[in-house]
């Protein structure tokens, strides 16, 4: 089963109508075909979806990566899991018939799991198939963001390890990008390896800040953590997707530097399956914004162990022509480097919208979802 991306209210053409409301138990949710058939549901099958916020007070149910729109006010809390039932018409549209709270436990790939243990597989399945990016980490790790949270707290050794984990734009050095790729792969990389985890893990920083915040040692309002787990949602999203797609014979990471004196960096590895006996190129792309240089996405693709190829897009004219303008700096300092660049394309505006490169298949599933 293919990947869903992220609808949003205008985009939501496969659904029938604009708004779909579930006001109360039994209710059907009319779904399009197209729409039943990307998500991979089936006719008789219990689902299961979580409420989420979407910003400006809107909330939506998170259904295997496709977000589904709930009337205002929502009639459910953040976070809440449903429990529905898909419904398949042959003559319209399918429908999910909302269950009551203690209905039988859901069945999923054809077993009848304990509640703990569905709501578990539901969540795995939401991240599997969470749309691509870290948006929330993104906005929490901009400069002063995380800052004024730690600030509420006394906890002196988290605001320390938060000013470990911040890099400097102005100062990057080659071992300090590696150490900050190395703690963005998570803990548990290392852990599995046998290895002791990095310090500066994000995901466990921000776990520490919640349960403080949780235990009342923050006089910050306490809905606050609730932007931090979807924060952690981003992280463990980006984990199962790069555990699904090492059991496809592929690479796929997906990450987010801070920095105390620019805005935080997107970073994503990414490496296709190998077709025959010729193997792909690792392709590496960079997002950055800032006030002075504006926003850069950076493409990178390494055939081998020296054949390089770039490709830019800048907002920013006078960046465009800088770059341009060391072009053969950077080609010589590449050739220096043992590298050589065989393109390097330089765009005026932004990156285009792209088909999304990677999508979980069925083979090697994390959490079977599609049975």
């Amino acid at each position: 089963m293919g990947s869903v991306s992220l609808i949003s209210g205008l985009q939501a053409s496969h659904l029938a109508g604009h708004a779909n409301p579930i006001f109360l138990e039994g209710k059907l949710l009319p779904l399009a075909v197209p729409a039943a058939r990307e998500l991979g549901l089936k006719d008789g099958e219990i689902i299961q979806a979580t409420v989420q916020a979407r910003g400006g007070g809107d909330m939506a149910l998170l259904l295997r990566g496709r977000l589904i729109e709930l009337p205002r006010p929502s009639p459910w809390p953040e976070g809440q899991t449903l429990s529905m039932r898909v419904i398949a018409s042959p003559n319209g549209p399918w429908n999910l018939q909302l269950l009551p709270a203690n209905a039988a436990p859901a069945a999923v790939t054809g077993l009848t799991l304990l509640p703990e243990v569905s709501g578990l597989i539901s969540k795995f399945a939401n991240l599997l198939f969470r749309p691509a990016g870290q948006p929330e980490l993104a906005q929490l790790f901009r400069p002063g963001t995380l800052e004024a949270l730690l600030q509420s707290v006394p906890r002196p050794d988290l605001q320390a390890q938060w000013r470990g984990m911040q890099l400097s734009m102005a100062q990057l050095t080659p071992q300090a990008l590696s150490q900050a790729v190395a703690a963005g792969m998570g803990a548990e990389v290392w852990l599995a390896r046998g290895m002791t985890p990095p310090a500066d893990d994000p995901k466990q920083l921000l776990r520490r800040l919640m349960a403080a915040i949780e235990r009342g040692d923050s006089d910050d309002d306490s809905s606050k953590v609730g932007g931090i787990q979807r924060a952690v949602d981003d992280l463990e999203a980006s984990q199962v997707q790069a555990v699904q797609a090492q059991n496809q014979n592929e690479m796929l990471m997906r990450m987010v530097l801070p920095f105390y004196d620019a805005e935080p960096v997107e970073l994503v590895f990414r490496r296709a399956p190998r077709e025959g006996g010729k193997a792909p190129p690792l392709t590496v792309n960079v997002h950055s914004r800032s006030e002075t240089l504006g926003e850069i996405w950076l493409k990178t693709q390494l055939h081998g162990s020296e054949r390089v190829e770039l490709r830019m897009w800048a907002v920013d004219v006078d960046v465009v022509r800088q770059a341009r303008g060391r072009a053969a700096e950077l080609g010589q300092q590449l050739v220096d480097a043992g590298l050589s660049m065989q393109s390097f394309q330089i765009v005026h505006g932004r990156r285009p919208a792209e088909p999304a490169d990677w999508r979980p298949a069925s083979r090697g599933m994390v959490v079977d979802v599609s049975a």
